[in-house]
């Protein structure tokens, strides 16, 4: 019976297949027919491809920086392993899946018409900066890499890219940058891509703006390397006729849509390192509000412990007041301010008995019963604010355990915020302070530069719904939003953290620290920011390098760059990797990993830097 059944359906099947082939034998087409993709549909495909910092960068490589940096700590503690590099994320090769799509949008180009190049000739241009920016973040970290060759077999390039040096890769990024600029502004060009183009919108002269002001993060990275080049970059960029990132409407905010989360997974949660917050916090720094999370001790979670003859973490309990059992308000600066405390990052400190109100190893501290005989958890620290970096994130406002949860559920999808006017103003103060010919005095570039940073932080905040920007917890009257305004920014601009004294060093780490803070968004241009400058500085008055060991000096045992590994035998890359590898004098074999060796054998821009905590260098 089962037999007659499958043989009908066989027949059936065929039938269905003939009618098919007869349907689509009009409409299928051969390869020589197909027609050439649309140049401004692949333009959105370079774009929607572009990404600098993805999941796994940001699972793996991040968190690790971050802590080397003196920026985050382990919600638990630091551990004596936390300068050895085991998996890595993205760092290193983001930049091909967009370089993909770009060569074959160059290469479709250059089989126009004439007439045709005339009108889409432009739109490759637009790509340059895309690649250098990319590409520049992957060298970051691992110096050379593949480039000029990659990405081309399809077109008759080769199927084993060499590796461009990085001393390579700077004159020829540098090269397109120029190219890109002069093209943009001495053409007249009648745009057609319109919002295909999610940045810009089609406003050929902001792109000629982002070129123009990437060299100078190009230039920044070179200013211990060769600085007299660094400087004649700075001065090109001051004089060129395509003009700077000025405002925020220059901003590269980056959004694939309205339902483009960027992603949903958590990643490794960091803890502001306690000196910086305090640092943040004392300056009354608006981007503190953002850039961190709140801590969950609100008024009505005060009022819960109390209620439960729990002790308060002593932190919070100094700046509460507190009468007869009753949280009645905040002594100090109040809301928001109140609720932003970090970690230290000594070594072993989450197991001193001193700091059990920070890191809570037993977890029983932070932590109160409800009714049913479950328990709620509390968080007393502030932690890198993960709705900055992705969008549907689900958020309960903190409350007294048998309170009916407060959520924040609202879908949203995720901005980001690549390069600003605010970073290149910040640049431009360092630049200045070095000898380049800028109009304005450093301490303008500062102020302003402090300012626009101040509202790409808030802006981030709001297109990304960040808990508390708008709204508050509905059982905490004395809540805060952290929705800021020109008040609160002049006060952060009063202190004297950001007014410069005309003593060059002091006043290149006053621009270096406020550029380390702009870059918490950004955590490799963070931690390179770092390596070049030396600061956080041993023994500032500022925002001081803090020893992460009483018994070594770590400065030394930090990686300045990441590991590389040896190839299997059957790569067909092999050789042409080993060969990069020791034309930059790195290991890559069972010492790979030793923090020692990756901190001693630096990538080409990397060389002349100052070591971790010494400051910068005048000469």
């Amino acid at each position: 019976m089962k037999l007659k059944y499958l043989f009908a359906s066989c027949i059936l099947g065929a039938g269905l297949l003939s009618s098919c082939a007869d349907e689509f034998k009009d409409i299928n087409s051969s390869e020589g027919d197909i027609s050439t993709p649309n140049i401004r549909f692949l333009f959105t495909e370079c774009l929607y491809q572009f990404e600098p910092m993805d999941y796994s960068a940001w699972y793996y490589d991040f968190p690790r920086i971050g802590a080397w940096g003196q920026c985050i700590v382990s919600p638990s503690g630091n551990v004596d392993s936390f300068n050895l590099i085991t998996e890595q994320g993205s760092t290193g090769s983001n930049i091909y899946d967009t370089l993909r799509m770009i060569n074959d949008l160059r290469y479709q180009i250059s089989q126009m018409s004439d007439e045709d190049k005339a009108r889409y000739g432009y739109i490759q241009y637009l790509c340059n900066p895309l690649a250098v920016f990319l590409a520049m973040g992957d060298s970051d970290m691992y110096g050379s890499l593949q480039y000029t060759e990659a990405e081309m077999a399809r077109y008759g390039g080769t199927l084993y890219p060499k590796f461009d040096t990085q001393e390579e890769l700077y004159d020829y990024w540098l090269k397109e940058l120029d190219e890109a600029i002069n093209y943009l502004t001495t053409n007249n060009i009648s745009d057609i891509l319109g919002n295909q183009d999610f940045i810009y919108n089609g406003d050929v002269k902001k792109w000629a703006k982002f070129a123009n002001s990437l060299k100078l993060k190009l230039a920044a990275r070179l200013v211990n390397k060769d600085r007299n080049r660094a400087i004649k970059i700075a001065n090109e960029v001051i004089a060129n006729q395509a003009g700077i990132l000025e405002s925020a409407t220059d901003d590269f905010i980056y959004n694939r849509g309205r339902t483009n989360n960027h992603w949903n997974n958590d990643f490794p949660q960091g803890a502001g390192h306690d000196l910086l917050i305090d640092f943040m916090k004392d300056n009354r720094d608006t981007r503190l509000l953002s850039a961190f999370t709140k801590n969950e001790f609100n008024g009505a979670v005060i009022q819960a412990f109390l209620d439960q003859g729990k002790e308060i973490p002593p932190y919070i309990a100094e700046n509460a007041i507190i009468e007869d059992g009753k949280f009645k308000g905040w002594t100090g600066p109040g809301e928001p301010w109140v609720r932003y405390y970090g970690a230290p990052l000594k070594i072993g400190a989450g197991l001193e008995e001193n700091n059990k109100w920070i890191f809570d190893p037993t977890g029983l501290l932070f932590q109160l019963k409800t009714s049913a005989g479950g328990t709620r958890d509390y968080e007393a620290l502030s932690f890198r604010n993960q709705e900055l970096v992705k969008g549907i994130y689900d958020f309960t406002y903190p409350d007294a355990p048998d309170v009916t949860p407060d959520k924040d559920i609202q879908i949203t999808p995720w901005y980001g915020i690549y390069f600003s006017a605010a970073e290149v103003q910040l640049l431009l103060a360092e630049f200045k302070l070095l000898g380049a010919n800028a109009p304005k005095s450093a301490q303008e570039y500062l102020t302003e530069g402090c300012r626009l940073s101040a509202y790409v932080y808030d802006k981030a905040a709001e297109l990304n719904q960040v808990p508390y920007y708008s709204r508050t917890c509905v059982n905490d009257p004395l809540d805060a939003t952290i929705k800021i305004d020109d008040t609160m920014v002049n006060e952060m601009l009063s202190h004297d953290a950001f007014k410069l004294t005309g003593d060059t060093k002091s006043d290149l780490e006053k621009v270096y620290i406020q550029q380390y803070i702009h870059y918490i968004m950004s955590p490799l241009d963070q931690f390179i920011n770092v390596r070049r400058s030396g600061i956080p500085m041993k023994n500032s008055t500022l925002l001081p390098w803090e020893e992460f060991s009483d018994l070594l000096d770590y400065s030394t045992l930090i990686p300045r760059r990441f590991k590389v590994s040896e190839p299997a035998p059957t790569d067909q890359m092999r050789d042409i990797t080993i060969a990069a590898y020791k034309a930059q004098g790195f290991s890559y074999g069972t010492d790979n990993a030793d923090p020692d060796k990756l901190n001693s054998q630096r990538v080409w821009v990397d060389e002349g830097n100052p070591q971790f905590g010494e400051g910068p260098n005048l000469n």
